[in-house]
Order: structure tokens, then C-alpha cells, then sequence
């Protein structure tokens, strides 16, 4: 993978770039001219011009491209003159713009987008069991891939609770709520509590407000480019947040009750849906004495991706903090929806 660009010949400033970037684990490459930035030029993830040769930089007139910044420990009217000549992205003047740096070479680290795939799994009623099954599914996908699981249900206490990660320190919604604009994927999943191979982002068991839209698109965006797939376990209401969430979602996964009820349910649910979600597929949780997936999957206008057992132990392990077991005829069923949901085989 290429590295970063630093251009300067000021050993002071390179040095300062060089500390933020090894902060982050993040190697750079040096140019102490303007000519010899010229084969790097196209190739690297983040170019950073210091003031000290940003003159003769522009005077080079490279190919305009995203990703300049022009930095120094001290800037003057003429510089930002030159970052608009150089079509710098940002004019980062040290220290005080050392947070954002560490940032921007955290996100330049990450690499290219994996353009990760985001599906929505969304209950059609009440205790459907979709936080479950988002938690399987999420956990089995993580045996190969890198999987962000996003609790969207404020009022649903929690999925870290249901996992036993409420007591973890570490990141919540609370903390990324009021978010606007890029956020790093690699500081998201460093900041994340895990379990079983996943980056989890929940509410905790209190709950909070409501998730701003402009919040919600930055960790989308974040979770797109640093996870192969990302999980949300959305709410059942049609907020801005899960309207958000669909319409980012690539397939959306409908976990109903093989019930009378929960089949109704689930057939209101789909209408709204249609025109809201790329590709809907139910997932049918068996129910005693309940109606077969056959029925379900002939009641509705939807493909069944599977049809999870009745396991009466399960509700005891969610409700004492263990999640759902990853051996068994359960995690047999979520590992047939896979090919659908990530696509692993």
C-alpha cells in the first residue's frame, strides 16, 4: 500500500508530521523538493505540503486531485492563497490542528474503502428475537471478515447488554451522537467494545435521545470503509435514522414469529418497505404450536432466507449477558442466511 506524502524541507515541521503519523502506526514518505514529489504525486492516500515549499509545489502545477493538505507551524495570508492554487482540501496549522492530523493520517492508514456491504436486520414484533440473530449473525461472519454490529433501537436496553458488554469501557452511541463529517474507521473500531470478533456500537442499558441522521452517515461511512460488513439492528419505526439506515442498506433482513400475528405483522411491515429497501428476506423464528415457514413464505411476498429452531435455553443465555451460542442447531440456521447476508460461503 502506498504511504502518505510529506513534502517540506523544514526539519522541524517534518519531524512533527513524522511523530503524528507513528502515533498511528502510519509510515510517510519524505520529499525534501517539489520535483521529487512529482512521481508520488498521483499514488499517495494523503499528500501534506508544508508551507516552506508550497511556492514551488504550485508553481509545478501538479494534476488537481483530493487528499492535499497544506501544513506548517505557521501560516500566512499567502498560504491559503497557495492551498486554493494547490486545491489543498484543508490548511492545517500546528499545534492546534494536531487532533485532526492525527486523524486524517489514521484514515490514510486505513487504505482504499473495502466498500463494506451494509444489511438491516429489523424485528416485525415484539421479542421476534432480530437482536439475536444480528448478534449470530454478525459473530459467524466475523470468522472471515471484518464485521461492525450498530445497535439503532434506543429504547431496546442495549445490545451490549444482551451480549454482556455493558460494564466494558468504551465508545457508545452517547459519545458519537452529536458526530458531523469524516470520522476515522480505524479510530471507530478502536474505540469500540468487541465481542466475539466484532466491533460493537450500542446504546447501553439506559438508552439515549434519538440518532441524528448527519451521526448516523459518518459512522455508515467510517463502518463502509474499514469493515467487510456492517450489521444494524434497526428500530421498528420509520424515524429518519432507520429511514437513513434502509436506504444505505444493501439487502434488509425481516425476522418474524412464525405466528398468525407475527405473519401479519411482517405483511404490513413489507408494504412499507418495498420501495424503501434494495432487497428484503425474511428470516422465520419457529414458534410451538406456530404456523411452518412454508405458510409464512406463501403468506408474503418475500424470499425466506432460513428458519431459526425454538431453543428455549437461548432466551436464558441473551437475558443473563452470554449472547447467543455460536455452536448448535441455532448457529446452524444463522449460517445458512450468510450467503445472502455477506455473502460468505
Amino acid at each position: 500500500m502506498d504511504r502518505p506524502l510529506v513534502v517540506s524541507e523544514d526539519p522541524e515541521l517534518v519531524d512533527e508530521i513524522v511523530r503524528l503519523a507513528a502515533a498511528n502506526g502510519v509510515e510517510v514518505h519524505l520529499a525534501t523538493d517539489a520535483e521529487a514529489a512529482r512521481s508520488r504525486w498521483s499514488l499517495a492516500p494523503l499528500i501534506l505540503v508544508g508551507v516552506d515549499l508550497a511556492a514551488r509545489v504550485a508553481g509545478m502545477r501538479p494534476e488537481r486531485r483530493r487528499d492535499v493538505v497544506l501544513v506548517g507551524r505557521h501560516v500566512a495570508n499567502a498560504d491559503w492563497q497557495r492551498a486554493v492554487t494547490l486545491g489543498a482540501e484543508h490548511v492545517a496549522c500546528l499545534p492546534d490542528a494536531e487532533r485532526w492530523l492525527i486523524d486524517r493520517l489514521a484514515d490514510s492508514g486505513e487504505g482504499p474503502p473495502t466498500n463494506g456491504t451494509v444489511v438491516s436486520v429489523m424485528s416485525t414484533g415484539g421479542g421476534a428475537g432480530a437482536s439475536t440473530f444480528a448478534s449470530a449473525a454478525a459473530a459467524l461472519a466475523a470468522e472471515d471478515q471484518r464485521v461492525l454490529l450498530v445497535d439503532l433501537d434506543p429504547s431496546a436496553g442495549g445490545i451490549d447488554v444482551l451480549l454482556g458488554q455493558e460494564s466494558t469501557p468504551a465508545t457508545r452511541w452517547e459519545e458519537l451522537a452529536a458526530t458531523r463529517g469524516r470520522l476515522s474507521a480505524t479510530t471507530l473500531r478502536q474505540a469500540l467494545p468487541e465481542w466475539a470478533g466484532v466491533s460493537v456500537l450500542s446504546w447501553g442499558r439506559m438508552g439515549a435521545g434519538r440518532i441524528e441522521p448527519d451521526a448516523l452517515s459518518s459512522v455508515l461511512d467510517a463502518g463502509e470503509r474499514g469493515f467487510d460488513l456492517v450489521i444494524l439492528d434497526v428500530a421498528r419505526w420509520l424515524d429518519a435514522a432507520t429511514e437513513l439506515a434502509l436506504a444505505r442498506s444493501h439487502r434488509t433482513a425481516l425476522v418474524t414469529a412464525a405466528t398468525v400475528r407475527g405473519v401479519a405483522a411482517t405483511a404490513r411491515l413489507t408494504e412499507g418497505l418495498a420501495d424503501r429497501s434494495a432487497s428484503l428476506g425474511l428470516v422465520v423464528r419457529r414458534h410451538p404450536g406456530g404456523v411452518s415457514p412454508d405458510s409464512v413464505s406463501a403468506s408474503l411476498d418475500a424470499p425466506v432466507l432460513g428458519d431459526l429452531p425454538h431453543v428455549p435455553s437461548l432466551a436464558r443465555r441473551c437475558e443473563s449477558g452470554e449472547g447467543p451460542g455460536l455452536r448448535g442447531g441455532y448457529a446452524r440456521a444463522v449460517r445458512r442466511t450468510l450467503p445472502w447476508i455477506a455473502g460468505v460461503r
